[in-house]
């Protein structure tokens, strides 16, 4: 069985303590357990203050059969931060948001460039998403129709050079695919509108529960944790053409990536976010999977902030 855990960013502390709670020994100098399997939803690097230590934690999982993986938004951003494409210049320009977005990793591992080097090539064997035993697990959105893309232009679920280069640039469908599955589905904002999100960056788009069925949905109840400034109003049919919602019928899928807050609970009886913003000092979350096909709010399990 599994134990699918979110976001880390870096919080290596709170980590081992939640692998502790869950039953995980360290006694071979890797978190294992007897029955179980860790499934990481992405997102192991930037804001926390033990990245280094997240990475190591991590990966002796993957390599000893302990866990499994997929990429995570920052990961891919690290890739091409760290990538330079046939011109010689980096995929992720290295502006001043770029960079202020890296500044932990990049400040924690500079003295160590092997590191560096190491886990850019390690995040690149990470699959974008798994469909494993009854379970889907992604980053960000389970969308079929770039599943489908995914699986037909990269048979072994792994970035290759030539997909990574032309997912930077917008307009390609290798840029939607990687948009929509590791940050999510966004609408524009009418009239408009903008936001500031948690970085302090103006946004004119906003991410959508794409997981969600609504009838005459409105902004307010179809975007994730919504601004207090946005002025509820209903979405023109024209903007949701794209909107699929991931029906109760379908296999239990889990992801990380939209910093949840509170109480650990189910998004839907096969819909399951478990990252719940331990960057900003609350949780990690795992998700105890049992092969049940309809999901369960007694199987969350979660560790607080416990890094300093």
């Amino acid at each position: 069985m599994y134990d699918i855990i979110g976001d880390i960013h870096g919080y290596a502390t709170t980590l081992e303590a939640l692998l502790t709670k869950m039953g995980y020994s360290n006694e071979k100098d890797y978190y294992q357990h007897n029955t179980r399997k860790v499934i990481f939803t992405g997102d192991f690097i930037d804001r926390g203050p033990k990245i280094l230590k997240t990475l190591e934690i991590a990966k002796a999982m993957h390599d000893n059969n302990s866990a499994y993986s997929v990429m995570g938004n920052h990961e891919y951003n690290a890739i091409c931060y760290n990538t330079k494409n046939n011109n010689g210049k980096y995929l992720r320009t290295h502006s001043k948001k770029n960079s202020a977005q890296y500044q932990r990793t990049y400040t924690e591992l500079r003295q160590h460039t092997k590191e560096i080097n190491f886990y850019i090539d390690w995040f690149r064997t990470l699959p974008l998403f798994l469909e494993i035993d009854g379970i889907r697990i992604i980053h960000a959105c389970w969308d079929f129709y770039y599943i489908d893309y995914i699986k037909k232009r990269l048979p072994e679920n792994k970035l290759t050079n030539e997909f990574l280069i032309k997912s930077v640039k917008k307009g390609t469908k290798e840029n939607f695919a990687i948009q929509i599955l590791l940050k999510g589905k966004e609408i524009k904002l009418p009239l408009g509108q903008v936001y500031f999100d948690k970085d302090g960056h103006k946004r004119k788009k906003i991410r959508i529960k794409w997981w969600k069925v609504l009838q005459n949905p409105t902004y307010k109840s179809l975007i994730v944790n919504v601004p207090s400034q946005i002025i509820d109003l209903d979405i023109p049919q024209q903007a949701l053409k794209y909107h699929k919602p991931y029906l109760e019928n379908e296999i239990p899928v889990f992801f990380g990536h939209y910093w949840k807050s509170g109480n650990p609970k189910i998004l839907s009886n096969t819909a399951c976010c478990v990252d719940y913003s331990i960057a900003k000092g609350e949780k990690i979350v795992a998700y105890r999977w049992n092969g049940e096909q309809k999901l369960d709010n007694n199987n969350f399990i979660f560790q607080e902030n416990v890094d300093k």
